[in-house]
């Protein structure tokens, strides 16, 4: 997919290697930004010229033309698949040096509960070179930037600032005026900005009363059994790891057993599989964090790009109830609700609470612990009420 591309790989890994080690490297941080504009553009020339040549092929008809027209489409699908790879090194700079959290909200729109939608060619943008110029000023300042279309997980503004924890995100316009679409993502990042300032919204994404709380129990993941999984599988076809129970990670290239093989010594009962390469392959890893951050090594990232290595991660979904069980609380599973896919109730969450399929896909594609997710909700959630108690009692000892 990527093969005669591989130099410029190897290139931008090692800079996002040492970006990581040294967030005041401004210099490396431009270079791998020119490196990501020169290869983004380069796709996009080349779907052009795929996409011309695929529009005369149609133009004479016939079974042939057919036939020759799937042939470009399928490159053409290919070559798109290379820019979002590119786009993913992108992310990546930015949860090097930001939050997670504050970076997923730059992902969804602030109208709806949807994503927001994603720009267009890089290389279509008249404003471009005012942006990279701003780009190089704040860089040349010793302020770290990234321009956003090198993202997928940003979808708003031109340029983000990386010197705080959560994104600042700037319009850069050559004109004063503002059509109507300019407007209204002037107000929508308005907003965007004011929540990540307040912790709070009184109405975003259609809700109204929008709070922001940090989650105090520390974060629990298992990146280094995920790599430690790849690793062995490359080296002997496949491998699984199982850091808690009921949680699996999966790793297989072209050289292993049947999956068949592999999965009947773990006695599965109501699996919840994550195949990552389909993620991938569907464009669909944003807003998580990246694999390109979690995929340390730079063959077993390639590995991964490529597709010859295969990952998988496998939740059984009573134990992630069985957690919440074991500290006294009701749980319920049901992944065909986006918004209510795991309810926990019980002592004092009277009315329960409900944590959602998109938080629960942390555990497939930023390999977090699900026991600490559990555990994290009902600590936020208890926190909640007691704090509510208290509220009332004040109230009524004044009254």
């Amino acid at each position: 997919m990527l093969g005669y591309r591989k130099r410029p790989f190897a290139h931008a890994h090692a800079m996002l290697s040492a970006l990581r080690e040294n967030h005041g490297d401004v210099e490396k941080l431009r270079l791998l930004q020119q490196l990501l504009c020169r290869e983004i553009i380069r796709t996009e020339k080349k779907i052009r010229e795929l996409k011309a040549e695929r529009k005369g092929v149609l133009a004479t008809g016939g079974r042939r033309a057919k036939k020759r027209s799937s042939v470009l489409m399928n490159r053409i699908e290919k070559i798109r698949h290379c820019a979002y790879v590119w786009r993913c090194f992108g992310d990546a700079i930015a949860f090097a040096y930001l939050d997670k959290f504050g970076l997923k909200q730059c992902f969804y729109s602030t109208e709806h509960a949807g994503e927001k939608q994603s720009a267009g060619f890089l290389s279509d943008k008249s404003g471009l070179a005012i942006e990279i110029a701003f780009l190089e000023f704040a860089l040349e300042k010793k302020i770290p930037a990234l321009l956003v279309d090198l993202t997928d997980t940003i979808r708003y503004g031109d340029i983000c600032l990386l010197d705080g924890v959560d994104p600042f995100l700037m319009e850069v316009k050559a004109g004063e005026t503002l059509d109507r679409r300019g407007k209204r993502q002037k107000r929508n990042l308005a907003k965007l900005h004011d929540f990540l300032e307040t912790d709070r919204a009184e109405w975003l994404r259609g809700h109204a009363d929008v709070r922001r709380e940090a989650i105090e129990l520390p974060e629990r993941g298992y990146v280094d059994q995920l790599n430690a999984c790849i690793a062995e599988a490359l080296t002997g076809g496949y491998a699984v790891r199982s850091p808690e129970r009921g949680l699996h990670y999966v790793a297989m290239t072209t050289n292993g057993p049947d999956i068949d093989d592999i999965l009947q010594p773990l006695q599965l009962k109501k699996p919840w599989l994550f195949q990552l390469n389909e993620f991938k392959a569907h464009r669909a890893w944003a807003p998580y964090y990246p694999f390109v951050l979690s995929i340390e090594a730079k063959d077993h990232l390639w590995a991964f790009i490529r597709g010859d290595l295969y990952l998988m991660v496998i939740v059984e979904q009573d134990v992630v109830c069985q957690v919440a069980r074991g500290r006294g609380y009701d749980a319920q599973v049901d992944l065909n609700q986006e918004g209510h896919a795991l309810k926990i109730s019980g002592k004092e969450l009277v009315n329960g609470i409900y944590i959602s399929l998109h938080m629960l896909r942390r555990i497939g594609l930023e390999f977090v612990s699900p026991e600490w997710m559990v555990l994290a909700a009902i600590e936020m959630a208890s926190r909640h009420v007691q704090d509510e108690v208290e509220d009332n009692g004040k109230r009524n000892s004044e009254t």
